[in-house]
């Protein structure tokens, strides 16, 4: 298998936003995505995920690069001004090949 240019880009934000992300990330042209609960401490304080309102999530979506970067865009775009948004991606080797490692 040749070596293809896949990324992870993982987007930490606040559960009341988790359908129109997975609407956004799927339109956009995602394959799929994994969503996890999060917790920690940073700029917007501390968010312990004890309560549903104010509970943030985890989630990853695998990609080329100009897939993040329309992801990337349009949370930028429709959320950061009023939510707690942390994005970053970083590439990735996949340990099989399907369609998520062929080229667009």
């Amino acid at each position: 298998m040749s070596p293809q240019s896949i990324y992870l880009l993982t987007i930490i934000t606040e559960a009341v936003l988790e359908k129109d992300i997975i609407d956004a990330i799927m339109s956009l042209g995602a394959k799929g995505y994994t969503i996890t609960d999060a917790r920690g401490r940073g700029t917007h304080g501390l968010r312990s995920g004890k309560w549903s309102v104010g509970a943030n999530l985890r989630i990853e979506v695998v990609g080329n690069k100009d897939l993040c970067a329309r992801i990337v865009e349009h949370m930028q775009s429709h959320y950061e001004k009023n939510y707690g948004l942390l994005m970053y991606t970083h590439p990735v080797e996949l340990q099989y090949h399907d369609d998520l490692g062929k080229p667009q």
